[in-house]
């Protein structure tokens, strides 16, 4: 049981981490934001670890944490084998792009890890070529692709940068950590004709022949 659930644990922990900065902040009064990233300053750096834990009121939370656990979640269930590995890529190398690229101001909060993780799991699925890692990419486009929006800059307070790098590092990330499955090739022993238990296409029934046509 614990094995089963074990891809609830980094969605959790995650989400209290942020909930629980959100709340020390308010009860002790303390400005975080100065702990977001400040593009192109050595002192914004820290933020590349700290801004996605950081957000400004109730409503930036709840905006964040209605689509981060359910991503987080999708993440870690479909790629159990190396999920932390490839939430850390997304994390880093989104808060080094926002530092890189993005306007001179304090960037804060989840919404970048959110457009990384949305992307990642959309493309993960195409590159795949599985069913069920396509019903993800379905899933995903269904629930956000809306979020679509927001890699433009239509707002003025809303760190648009981050969520079109965010988007970006998804893409490219799908493209390491994925591997499209192969087809499967046929060889010489799916046609042993010594198998005494092997039937030539002649010898089997109508019924039989007509199920063969239609197996996938």
């Amino acid at each position: 049981m614990k094995k089963t659930l074990s891809f609830l644990i980094l969605p959790l922990i995650f989400c209290a981490m942020i909930i629980i900065t959100f709340a020390a902040g308010h009860a002790f009064d303390c400005v975080f934001f100065r702990l977001g990233i400040y593009p192109r300053h050595l002192s914004g750096l820290i933020g590349v670890i700290f801004s996605p834990l950081i957000h400004g009121d109730l409503e930036h939370l709840l905006s964040n944490l209605s689509a981060l656990p359910v991503l987080t979640g999708m993440l870690t269930l479909v790629y159990r084998q190396n999920y932390f590995k490839i939430f850390s890529v997304l994390y880093l190398s989104t808060g080094i792009l926002v530092w890189l690229f993005a306007r001179e101001s304090y960037h804060i909060g989840a919404s970048g890890m959110i457009y990384a993780l949305a992307s990642f799991l959309f493309f993960g699925g195409i590159i795949a070529g599985e069913k069920g890692s396509a019903a993800i990419s379905m899933l995903t486009i269904m629930l956000y692709g809306s979020m679509i929006w927001g890699i433009f800059p239509l707002e003025e307070h809303i760190s648009w940068e981050s969520h079109a790098l965010g988007a970006v590092v998804g893409f490219f990330a799908a493209f390491i950590f994925v591997k499209e499955k192969p087809k499967k090739v046929l060889t010489d022993k799916d046609f042993d004709f010594t198998n005494p238990g092997f039937k030539t296409f002649s010898e089997t029934s109508v019924y039989e022949k007509i199920n063969y046509q239609f197996k996938e």
